[in-house]
C-alpha cells in the first residue's frame, strides 16, 4: 500500500512544477542560481526535485491513509 505508481507520477509532476517555479520565477532564487556554476545548478535542481518529490509523496500517502481510515469507520 505504501508504494503506488499513481502517487509517484502525481508527486513527480508536482515536484517538477514546484522546482521549476521556485528556481525560475522567484527573484531571490533566480539571482542565487544565476551566480552558481552549471554543475552546481544541476545538483541544486536534482536535490530540490528529490526533496519536493519525497515530501509530496508522503503528503499524498498521508491523505490517502486518512481517507481510507475514515471510509472504513462508516
Amino acid at each position: 500500500m505504501f508504494l503506488s505508481k499513481i502517487r509517484a507520477i502525481i508527486s513527480a509532476i508536482l515536484a517538477v512544477l514546484l522546482v521549476f517555479y521556485a528556481f525560475n520565477f522567484v527573484p531571490k532564487n533566480v539571482n542565487i542560481v544565476a551566480s552558481r556554476s552549471l554543475g552546481r545548478q544541476i545538483f541544486d535542481y536534482v536535490l530540490n526535485f528529490v526533496i519536493f518529490f519525497v515530501v509530496a509523496y508522503l503528503v499524498f500517502y498521508l491523505i490517502s491513509f486518512l481517507v481510507k481510515i475514515f471510509r472504513s469507520k462508516k
